[in-house]
């Protein structure tokens, strides 16, 4: 059961709950609350990076000044209300350019960098940024040339010399920036594989990132280490942002790499950690026996599931408190355990809604309330819902209904106490390690395959990634085509996330009577598969 006062109030007989709090949000813009926070707050450390055997530091008066420095050579260039696009690993100067975009009243859009060319002219003709910066790929490796290639070599920058560039260019007057315009373009992607821009306000992600903070341990000196990619919401909203709410620092990490981020720790600045499970595990291996001493207040899990036992071995030997968040790209804060919820509610469940969401589990057919433990589609109403889908009206009015709802289009049960469960996905969606996988884009591609006569992605249960992609296959009459040659065949098409790691063969994929696959089924027996297949010491 689980303890807090909280987590005591019980709701009526249907799955419905409004969360308290919510009426004491931000009003400010990303460049008033910058502004403010480097007046109050101008030599305390903003983020750091690692510099050779070193942490080197930025405060957050020399932080301000870089951004309108940017944001000046952004404004003297481009118009306000229009794209940026980014198009890079992490790095300092990412950091730098959401800011600088903040202060020009410019919509920031961050490209994925492990999409292929194909992936990025869609979403290059979707919001037609005036400017691109490329950066560094995944591997190391310039994304300039690939950039210029597929968006136009004139619209296209070095992020390496984003300061150099802005110092010498052409001055621009910075406009007001409200609370209400759009700040972000967070790209997402759909059942039918097509990528959707979420668009989301100042106001949605200084609320949500600090409505996320305000579930953690925030002490004197807060740094937090989250190798998330600033590309996904988790990145650009929850590590950038929220050390802008609290006026508190992150490590930037330009690339996940076990040995050297969790290195780090070792610097004795990092007071909090968060990322998806694989990442914890890394921590906790780094950290060994001296992980009772790392002096770390909080592990922050999102974006992928948990087991009971990560969560005890994480309270056991960091002597600290699991958080478990749920939340999407449409809407950045969601729900949350809390720090003192037992292992089994916050491996089990995602929390509760947070402030300022009201939220529901409708039967997805007819948009009634289910009952208390029935399942049911998220649907939630707050101020961190965003406006739509960039240039794509049909597709925001699916989700966005007339009485002010998100459609969040995953499946999932609330308890009494509020504590929300999934139950499956209406989307189907597979979570790698964070990353999404949506089974249409790729089974599109594999329903193309001359070899091919049906396929089907399900996820496979994974402690360190949360869910892995398996491919299940019926072969096209006389085919012969093997998991091997089906991986080289979707390499170039798309993101290598996205490919199945384990591929089954079958006579027939079980079907309704209406004639829709039963994945359900599929998952099932593709998880017996995978779990009956395993080798020793896989």
């Amino acid at each position: 059961m689980p303890t807090t006062t909280q987590s005591r109030r019980r709701i009526g007989p249907l799955a419905e709950w409004t969360a308290e709090g919510g009426d004491e949000l931000l009003t400010d813009s990303v460049p008033r609350l910058l502004a403010r926070q480097a007046e109050a707050f101008g030599a305390r450390p903003a983020l750091y990076w690692p510099d050779g055997d070193a942490l080197s530091r930025m405060t957050y008066a020399e932080l301000a000044s870089a951004a309108e420095s940017v944001a000046r050579a952004l404004a003297g260039r481009v118009a306000p209300g229009e794209r940026v696009a980014v198009w890079s690993r992490n790095s300092v100067e990412w950091v730098v350019l959401e800011y600088g975009c903040a202060l020009a009243g410019l919509v920031l859009t961050p490209f994925n960098t492990a999409w292929t060319d194909a992936e990025v002219a869609h979403a290059t003709a979707l919001t037609t940024p005036a400017l691109v910066f490329a950066g560094t790929g995944p591997t190391g490796d310039s994304l300039v040339p690939r950039a210029a290639g597929v968006c136009g070599a004139g619209a296209v920058l070095d992020l390496a010399g984003l300061r150099e560039w802005a110092a010498t260019a052409p001055a621009g007057q910075l406009p007001v920036v409200s609370a209400e315009d759009a700040f972000l373009i967070q790209f997402t992607s759909g059942t039918t594989g097509r990528s959707k821009g979420a668009v989301l306000t100042h106001k949605a992600v200084l609320n949500a990132a600090r409505e996320r903070n305000r579930r953690d341990v925030i002490g004197p000196n807060d740094t937090w280490l989250n190798p998330v990619p600033y590309h996904h919401i988790g990145g650009s909203c929850f590590v950038i942002l929220g050390g802008l709410v609290d006026a508190g620092a992150f490590v930037v990490v330009e690339k996940y790499v076990p040995a050297e981020t969790m290195g780090l720790l070792d610097h004795g600045v990092v007071t909090r950690i968060g990322g998806v499970p694989t990442m914890i595990i890394d921590a906790l291996n780094h950290l060994g026996d001296h992980a009772g001493a790392a002096g770390l207040r909080s592990v922050a899990v999102g974006g992928a599931t948990m087991t009971q036992h990560l969560v005890e071995r994480i309270r056991t030997t960091l002597g600290a408190p699991v958080i478990n968040t749920y939340a999407q790209s449409e809407c950045p804060a969601i729900t949350s355990t809390d720090i003192h919820d037992d292992s089994a509610t916050i491996a089990g469940t995602v929390g509760r809604p947070v402030a300022g969401v009201h939220m529901k589990v409708i039967d997805p057919a007819t948009g009634e309330t289910v009952p208390v433990g029935a399942v049911g589609e998220i649907v939630t109403s707050s101020p961190y819902v965003m406006r739509g889908y960039w240039g794509m009206a049909e597709q925001s009015a699916e989700v966005l209904t007339a009485d002010g709802f998100l459609r969040t289009g995953d499946l999932a049960s609330m308890d009494e106490y509020g504590n929300v469960t999934f139950q499956g996905r209406v989307r189907d969606v597979i979570i790698r390690g964070g990353e999404n996988v949506y089974p249409a884009e790729v089974e599109e591609l594999l329903a193309a395959h001359p070899g091919i006569a049906a396929a089907v992605l399900v996820g496979l249960d994974d402690e360190r990634l949360g869910e892995r992609v398996a491919g299940v296959v019926v072969r096209a009459p006389g085919s012969e085509v093997t998991g091997p040659e089906l991986t080289e065949y979707l390499r170039d098409s798309v993101a290598r996330f996205k490919i199945p790691e384990l591929w089954r063969f079958v006579d027939a994929l079980p079907m309704t009577a209406s004639g829709k696959i039963r994945r359900f089924v599929v998952r099932d027996d593709t998880n017996e598969f995978a779990t009956a297949t395993r080798q020793p010491g896989e």
